[in-house]
């Protein structure tokens, strides 16, 4: 061998020998390596005060939302990600902002009313005063015809008086709590944090619904010239819960209605205009608010961003981590959702301060529209991964091995919810292991959703919440105009991403993808082994099985509408498993199955039918 050549060849033996080593460090120095980045370094206190006190509140479709993807973008850059940009997510929303407001009792008494106007509702005609008017039912209106120009309403449906009872205290998950949760076997057993039952498209429908039955009373109020609407806080102690989650919702896109000047009104304050009036005595109210909107659809964006993969089979692979950009408008959008952003944006760069060499892309997700029912991450989803109508695949269903979404608040993270994929729970206990002994390794199978992890999870990609300390954030700041910088836990933020840098870079680094669930999809199977069959429920919406072999998934496997019933069929391997169904939400005995022959599973499950596959 000539010495040039064999120069040539050591080069390239070293390369070889440095790429392995590179991509085989021992987890302890990767997480050495991640925490002296953070230890000389921080994104988080930056982005906090850009995203919040700088571009906050960040509201969809606004100024604000779109100089904080600005800024966003740029960082990420400055920070080492190998490309990043937007990708749009307009649905035609429009913008909305108030210059100015002012909401006072006149009569009988002088009182400055606690209020905050309610997002994409109209500008009052300069200053008015009004009688106030009960309305103790929104389906009652139509009964006051005639009576009601000038006048402000208040909204009484479900309005409950809050009381010193009621508790706002800072809280962290006890060493118990999250026993519990991992020793948990039913991923629909609340034991920490938050879910509801209800599908993702159940949850964007109902809220189209919710806003076209409520055209006619918009209209009706507009109609009869009724000067304002006012729906009272949840909240204790004068906090306003200012969303469009209540009695109005938010009409946000530029082909919708735009309701009658609307308020949310402290419930102390709304409740002594009540008792006013059931003795006899009218308030009167004196307003004003100035709101303008705009129209800029390039303003509806994803912020996305990657540090590309460096295994040349593996590289477009996508581990992906995300959190929502957008807010609220009562606060700054501080801990709801600035904090998961900062912490996700510190994760990325702790990963490239650290010199990591991922084999599959890290990918970050900033989304826009979160708080408009997922209005980002539905778009990505849709054109990339799947759709949630007809369960059709995109091109990046089979590259991405995970998503991780943080958005639940500014507490430390405290582990992960498997989301019923028990095949996935060994594996980050291992992932984890580093962090569990100060107690922040636990991984739950419960369920977590109401963000948008839960729009790739009903695509059957594996995509988990962080578990995170409440501290104070469902008590008194989500959503309301106590949001602000203030309530951010900055050590909890830190300790934080340094969790997160070192899970994106295990699971980039895992020797395949994440292993999905099995028995979910959204379109019925009619192809497998075993058949299942639901007599009758003509009238019926929708029926999904539910079963320890799809590890009682929330909304279960769906089931086809024919002929005297409902049915699927699915590959079961051998073995005895027991289910029910989901007829329109409500779990449902086989009413085929004698009562004497229905059985239990020892994990909270009852009411349930055997089955032998052989």
């Amino acid at each position: 061998m000539q010495p040039a050549t064999k120069l040539i060849t050591l080069f390239i033996l070293s390369c070889f020998v440095f790429e392995v080593r590179a991509q085989s460090l021992p987890d302890s120095l990767v997480l050495k390596k991640i925490k002296s980045a953070a230890a000389k370094q921080s994104v988080i206190a930056t982005a906090v005060t850009n995203l919040a006190d700088i571009h906050g509140p960040r509201l969809l479709g606004t100024t604000n939302y779109y100089h904080a993807a600005q800024w966003t973008k740029q960082q990420l850059l400055k920070n080492g990600a190998d490309t990043a940009w937007f990708e749009s997510f307009d649905q035609q929303y429009r913008g909305w902002k108030v210059n100015s407001f002012n909401v006072e009792m006149t009569a009988p008494s002088y009182m400055h009313i606690a209020a905050y106007p309610l997002a994409y509702t109209k500008s009052s005609k300069g200053t008015v005063t009004g009688d106030v008017v009960v309305l103790k039912h929104i389906d009652s209106l139509s009964a006051l015809k005639g009576t009601l120009k000038g006048k402000i309403l208040l909204l009484c449906d479900g309005y409950r008086p809050v009381n010193n009872m009621h508790s706002i205290t800072s809280q962290r998950i006890s060493k118990e709590q999250l026993q519990l949760a991992a020793d948990n076997p039913d991923p629909n057993d609340l034991m920490i944090g938050y879910h509801s039952r209800r599908s993702t498209l159940q949850a964007i429908t109902s809220q189209e619904k919710r806003r076209e039955a409520l055209n006619a009373f918009f209209q009706l109020c507009e109609k009869e010239a009724v000067a304002a609407l006012i729906e009272p806080s949840d909240y204790p102690y004068g906090i306003l819960h200012i969303d469009g989650n209540n009695h109005i919702p938010s009409y946000r896109k530029n082909n919708e209605i735009t309701p009658v000047p609307s308020f949310v009104m402290a419930n102390e304050h709304f409740g002594r205009l009540v008792r006013l009036v059931e003795h006899g005595i009218t308030p009167k109210l004196r307003f004003h608010v100035d709101a303008v909107f705009n129209f800029n659809p390039e303003y509806n964006v994803n912020v996305i961003a990657d540090i590309k993969g460096t295994d040349k089979t593996w590289g477009d692979e996508q581990v992906i981590m995300g959190a929502h950009l957008d807010s609220w408008h009562g606060g700054t959008g501080a801990v709801d959702n600035a904090a998961g952003v900062a912490v996700m944006m510190e994760a990325m760069r702790l990963l490239k301060a650290a010199d990591l060499k991922p084999k599959r892309t890290i990918r970050i997700a900033l989304w826009g529209g979160e708080e408009q029912v997922f209005a980002g991450s539905r778009v990505y989803t849709e054109k990339r991964v799947g759709s949630l109508v007809n369960g059709s695949t995109r091109h990046d269903f089979s590259k991405i091995s995970a998503y991780f979404n943080l958005d639940n608040g500014t507490g430390k993270i405290r582990g992960i919810y498997a989301q019923g994929n028990s095949a996935v729970k060994p594996l980050f206990e291992d992932f984890m292991a580093p962090f569990a002994a100060g107690g922040n390794g636990t991984v739950t199978l419960q369920n977590a959703n109401q963000t948008d992890h839960e729009l790739f999870d009903a695509l059957n990609i594996p995509a988990f919440q962080f578990i995170q300390d409440p501290l104070n954030y469902i008590s008194a700041v989500h959503h309301t105009n106590l949001d602000v910088a203030e309530y951010v836990n900055k050590p909890d933020l830190q300790e934080s991403a340094i969790m997160v840098a070192y899970l994106m870079y295990k699971v980039a680094m895992h020797d395949s993808l994440l292993p999905r669930r099995e028995h979910i999809s959204i379109e019925p199977s009619l192809n497998g082994n075993t058949r299942f069959f639901l007599k009758g429920f003509d009238n019926a919406g929708s029926v999904s099985i539910v079963s320890d072999f799809n590890n009682w998934n929330m909304f279960g496997t769906p089931l086809k509408k024919v002929p005297g019933g409902w049915t699927c069929s699915l590959n079961l391997k051998p073995g005895r498993y027991l289910f029910k169904y989901i007829v329109d939400g409500d779990w449902t005995n086989d009413p085929q199955t004698p009562p004497d022959k229905l059985l239990r599973d020892g994990k909270g499950h009852a009411g349930l039918t055997e089955i032998i596959v052989k």
